[in-house]
Formats: structure tokens, sequence, C-alpha cells
């Protein structure tokens, strides 16, 4: 999906549009959600304005080291609370740098089979997309695919290319 200023547009938005039984269960790291805020306020736009029934649910897990890294975290709780359609999970892997945080804690990539199973999403009913961070999505992808979610019904964007010496270290270390 593509992003234009506020609102959504792109493949992702008229593929879940066109779908009435699917589920999108997204994943992000820290500026990774760009493109599911986006996302979400066409949907809220579009459910303001009877366009958009809620027949499609939306879950979407946001990953940070630090609850301060999270650019839209309000605005995505606030739509959260507003609408039956959406669900949102913020989580911090660095609560001990974090203290106040009361939030879900732990990697993004390693809540993805527990978030599935709360929320009931199966290779059969759901699509998974990813975004952000290049090693939570080769880790969300695996989980996915362990679960049963096949090529078809994965989606992702990756924000950077690992350098050649960090793959290296990474598959090495």
């Amino acid at each position: 999906m593509i992003g234009a200023g506020n609102y959504a547009q792109g493949v992702l938005l008229p593929e879940f549009k066109a779908n009435k039984d699917v589920t999108l269960r997204t994943v992000c790291t820290v500026t990774g959600v760009a493109p599911y805020v986006s996302f979400v306020r066409t949907l809220y736009k579009d459910w303001n304005e009877d366009k958009f029934k809620g027949e499609h649910k939306l879950f979407l897990l946001n990953g940070a080291s630090r609850s301060w890294e999270f650019g839209y975290v309000e605005e995505l709780q606030k739509y959260a609370r507003e609408v039956p359609w959406l669900k949102y999970v913020p989580t911090v892997s660095r609560p001990w740098e974090d203290t106040k945080w009361t939030g879900e804690i732990g990697r993004v990539d390693e809540l993805i089979r527990k978030y599935a199973d709360t929320w009931g999403i199966t290779a059969q009913n759901g699509v998974g997309y990813l975004c952000g961070h290049p090693e939570m999505i080769e880790h969300g992808k695996g989980i996915l695919k362990r679960i049963g979610f096949t090529k078809e019904f994965l989606r992702e964007e990756i924000y950077w290319i690992p350098s050649k010496e960090k793959a290296a270290q990474q598959v090495s270390g």
C-alpha cells in the first residue's frame, strides 16, 4: 500500500475492500506503522460516511523498543475504541528502559502467534501484512507460514535492506 497525504491508496486498500471475508493481520515496527495509519484513517473516514460498513476486521500489532517511539499510538487507540472493526496493540520490547509503560511487552514478531490465536486469525480467513524492520518481517513471515499462511496471503514492505556485512553477521551469529 502506498500512503498519500492523510488517506490510503495503492493495492492493499482495494484488495481489502473487495474481499468481504478477509481479516487483515498487520504487524509493524516503529515507522512501519505509517501505511497503516493512512489505511485506518481512510477506513475511519469511509465508516463515518457510511461507505464502509465494518464488514472487515483489521488487527494491528505495533512494536517499538520504548513507548516514546510510537508516533501514532494515541490516534490509533482512539480509533480502536470507537470502531468495532479495529484492534490495536502497541508493544514495547525494552520495558526496563521504559518503566512507566503498562501495555503489552515483547518483540512484536514474538507476539504474532499469541494474537493470531486470541483474535482467531487463520490462513483461511486472513492476510498478513508486515511492514518495517527487515528482521521482524523475516521472523514474522516464518511464524505466519508455520501457522498455514502461504506466500499469496502475505504482503511485506521492507523499509531498508541490511548491509552485506550486517546480513552476514545475522546468518553466522
